[in-house]
């Protein structure tokens, strides 16, 4: 299965800004399919790396997972999405949102409250900034930039993310799950859409030299996310890959992670 699907990885924003658009880079020669860039953020700012990386590549698909509306406003980021996606040429640059972590969140105090409605109220407006429409809120300017087609998918767990994912989003991303709750993911995914689906799915593993709750081991890493795709039924997933997690370690060298994650994934 793995062979069957797109590839990619998905980063920590840690190391320094030239080694990551390097990774990208590195992603795409070896044959992955794509990369998702985390927003940490008082990190190395994603929306940028991703804009140099778009400069230097021409086919892997570029994907900020995930940013929060409680950090940036949605519709600043759906802006800054859609000159992304125009760097890049088009087409290759995917909107991941979602509340946000204690990383992102806890240095500013953010507490989450209305998560989902939050959320909601996020997709809207950055659909309609996207298309060039008004919405509640938002009322399109003269110097708005042209309407363009960039994906929002959305990370997310609990059910009622989830159910709003499934309905409202182009797709899903989730990493770092257990069994029981990737059959919550097929569940809600299934009765959004039945078999027909149109919510994707970028189903992750975490992956680092030794296991922990949440985290396989490299050798396991393939045959881990062969086993959670064939129980997730249909629809499957619509790409695999592996979540870098050895990459909080800002001494990490994410080029070669890349590379080991390729190997793992049957690319380079």
């Amino acid at each position: 299965m793995i062979d069957r699907l797109p590839a990619g990885v998905w980063l920590f924003p840690a190391a320094p800004a030239d080694r990551l658009i390097a990774a990208v880079v590195r992603a795409e020669e070896l044959g992955l399919d794509e990369v998702w860039l985390a927003d940490e953020g008082v990190a190395r700012e994603p929306m940028t790396v991703l804009a140099a990386a778009a400069r230097e590549t021409g086919r892997i698909r570029l994907a900020v997972g995930i940013t929060s509306p409680l950090l940036r406003h949605p519709g600043a980021v759906a802006a800054t999405a859609a000159t992304v996606d125009e760097l890049s040429g088009g087409g290759r640059f995917v909107l991941g949102l979602g509340v946000g972590g204690d990383k992102s969140l806890a240095p500013f105090g953010i507490e989450p409250a209305r998560p989902v409605a939050r959320l909601a109220e996020a997709i809207t407006t950055a659909r309609a900034v996207l298309a060039g429409r008004a919405s509640d809120g938002y009322e399109p300017p003269d110097h708005a930039a042209p309407p363009r087609q960039v994906p929002i998918w959305v990370g997310a767990r609990g059910p009622r993310l989830l159910e709003l994912a499934a309905a409202e989003a182009d797709g899903i991303f989730v990493s770092g799950c257990t069994p029981d709750q990737h059959d919550r993911v097929a569940a809600i995914r299934r009765a959004a859409g039945g078999s027909g689906s149109s919510a994707g799915l970028a189903l992750y593993q975490s992956a680092a030299d030794e296991a922990r709750p949440g985290v396989a081991r490299w050798d396991e890493v393939a045959s881990l996310l062969v086993a959670e795709a064939a129980r997730m039924g249909d629809p499957p997933p619509t790409s695999l890959g592996v979540n870098l997690v050895e990459l909080l370690d800002p001494a990490a060298d994410p080029v070669a992670a890349v590379e080991r994650a390729a190997g793992v994934l049957g690319r380079g």
